[in-house]
């Protein structure tokens, strides 16, 4: 089992960066244990199995709009370590199951409250997607072309600067309440997880080192070093090669003439020196580069797909992905020497452990069966 194993979390359904804080927490050991609404529609998958960010927890069902369901529901805090939700600001005090009514019954809890805007300020109440929250931090007006900003992939905002500093937060709480027996919010917003993500270009704007434009950087694709360059074949390959004596190494691979190519070309030159080096890049394919290149410690690689990273030999001698219950999917991360996490449990289905769950944290079969009959909880 993993590093976390003996925590004990409950997790309000809810979509994208808190279930991937339960990932990260589950993979690691903790036991999370996620909560359902009776017959909740599936969402965007023909089979539960390819969720893969609700994998290694259980589900139960309870239907909090009820008393009786909010009182279960609190029966399950009173024995957590943590709880993590999704909604909106206000949403979860309206049922019964705020920071205010969950620390009255266990005063230990680490309360996970996953927002864009967090749960201060102007914008708190507003909708909003990845897009929306990175659009404010900065994040979003540096990825792109010189010419205009491009939508990224949803990793700065819901995963990167949301999900992930959710889970540290959840650890840094449990940590804390462990040694002061005081529970405490902690308020995940993507807004700030996203500009925290950004501390390096704030720090070198400031400082003259970072220009606020697209593509006029060392590591955002201005520099001639550092972006992807197309093929013979239209694939691409990747030069990445910010260090003088790795240069060496790929001046020496593209057989770069010294009087055009310098590893010291200041901003005005980066654009020409990337159209010449295209024009030597488009003499060969992907994969003929990455074969000449692999004996030079020169930053080159491929451009992979997703259907191609699995096969990759170096990710496969590590094991980067893994096929669980016929699913390739990424392996747990980071890895432990002596506590190693793995893929337990596929995603299940909407309150398909209810009964084993409530047997497990100390509810009688009378209770269950009562609490079934009332249609209280569900099981799939």
């Amino acid at each position: 089992m993993g590093p976390l194993e003996g925590l004990k979390i409950i997790e309000l359904w809810c979509i994208g960066p808190g279930p991937f804080a339960g990932m990260l927490l589950s993979d690691m050991g903790a036991e999370i244990i996620r909560v359902d609404r009776p017959n909740e529609p599936d969402y965007g998958y023909p089979d539960p199995k390819y969720r893969t960010l609700w994998r290694n927890r259980k589900a139960v069902a309870i239907d909090l709009e009820t008393p009786e369901g909010v009182n279960t529901f609190k029966r399950l805090i009173s024995q957590a370590d943590g709880f993590i939700e999704g909604n909106r600001p206000g949403v979860c005090e309206k049922m019964g199951i705020g920071p205010d009514d969950l620390l009255a019954v266990n005063p230990q809890l680490a309360y996970g409250r996953m927002t864009g805007f967090g749960q201060t300020g102007p914008l708190a109440d507003q909708a909003g997607f990845d897009l929306s929250f990175i659009s404010l931090t900065g994040v979003a007006h540096a990825v792109g072309t010189e010419e205009e900003p491009v939508p990224p992939l949803i990793l700065g905002g819901d995963f990167g600067g949301g999900g992930t500093y959710l889970a540290l937060g959840m650890l840094a709480a449990i940590l804390s309440a462990q040694k002061t027996g005081v529970g405490q919010v902690v308020d995940a917003a993507m807004v700030d997880g996203s500009a925290s993500l950004m501390s390096y270009m704030y720090g070198g704007l400031q400082s003259g080192v970072w220009k606020d434009k697209r593509a006029a950087n060392n590591v955002d694709g201005g520099h001639w070093l550092y972006r992807m360059y197309r093929c013979a074949d239209d694939e691409f390959i990747s030069v990445a090669c910010l260090s003088p004596k790795l240069y060496k190494n790929l001046e020496r691979g593209f057989l770069l003439d010294p009087k055009i190519f310098s590893f010291k070309a200041g901003r005005d030159n980066w654009k020409t020196l990337a159209s010449k080096l295209q024009d030597i890049i488009l003499k060969r394919s992907r994969d003929e580069w990455v074969e000449h290149f692999k004996d030079l410690d020169a930053c080159v690689q491929p451009v992979l797909n997703m259907n191609e990273a699995p096969n990759n030999e170096h990710l496969k001698a590590r094991k980067t992905f893994l096929t669980h219950g016929n699913v390739v999917q990424p392996a747990p991360a980071p890895r432990f020497s002596q506590t190693h996490s793995e893929i337990i449990n596929q995603p299940p289905e909407n309150g398909q452990d209810t009964v084993e769950v409530l047997t497990d944290w100390g509810f009688d079969e009378s209770e269950i069966s009562r609490l079934h009959r009332e249609k209280i909880i569900g099981n799939h």
